[in-house]
């Protein structure tokens, strides 16, 4: 009996010891790595020529894009058990401009986009096996690589516009998350991660004629990301 009384505080001390391990506090860094899905769930507005809307057949012209996969990092920084500050980055993320409207199915234009992102980040259960976390943050959005498909350059040059060079502005947005890590060793978790971002962006293209055709985009992406996540 007085063996059972010995074991039973072993084995709760036991299985404490790894949450004690994996608890947060000031001064911890946390490196997070993995896969990163940019998902763009975009709001077009009109297709414009020279300041008026472009209509081909009297209807509307409007824009989309398509999403991309890559390879998402973030480090963090705890200032306490609870709050941190984390740097977001990743690899380039390539996307395709296609058209809708008057120009469904005409694939217009290609562009890179790197979305590194600033955040401050609370931990909700800092020394619990899984640990949840929210954020808000500071996110600008870096437009590079932009050129026209052939297949565009060619449905524009039918309008008479030819020499078409696009341009996709740079933006500042607000960005919200919310993720997890589940505990796997004393250092390393598995993580999962859900982030919206505020982004708003123009792109414009200007021919050797002197004509511009402008389009505004709600892009407002969600990032989906897993990976693996390791404190030091």
């Amino acid at each position: 009996m007085n063996k059972v009384k010995t074991c039973v505080p072993a084995v709760f001390a036991g299985l404490l010891l790894p949450v004690a391990a994996n608890s947060l506090e000031a001064g911890a860094w946390l490196l997070r790595a993995g896969l990163s899905h940019v998902d763009p769930r975009e709001n077009s507005g009109p297709v414009e020529l020279n300041g008026s809307a472009l209509s081909l057949a009297g209807g509307r012209s409007s824009v989309g894009l398509d999403g991309d996969t890559q390879l998402g990092f973030t480090i963090a920084y705890m200032l306490d058990a609870r709050w941190g500050i984390e740097l977001l980055a990743a690899t380039p993320f390539r996307h395709r401009v296609s058209g809708g409207g008057e120009l469904e199915g005409l694939d217009i234009a290609d562009f890179r986009q790197l979305p590194p992102t600033l955040s401050a980040v609370y931990h909700l259960a800092p020394r619990g096996a899984v640990q949840p976390y929210v954020g808000i943050g500071l996110n600008y959005t870096a437009m590079f690589d932009e050129e026209l498909t052939s297949e565009g350059d060619a449905a524009l040059s039918d309008l008479g516009l030819t020499g078409g060079e696009i341009k996709l502005n740079n933006a500042f947005g607000l960005s919200a998350q919310l993720g997890a890590d589940y505990q796997l060793t004393g250092r390393w978790a598995a993580n999962a991660s859900l982030r919206w971002i505020y982004l708003r962006s123009e792109a414009e293209i200007r021919f050797d004629g002197g004509e511009r055709m402008t389009v505004d985009v709600d892009v407002d992406p969600w990032v989906y990301s897993i990976g693996l996540a390791y404190r030091f």
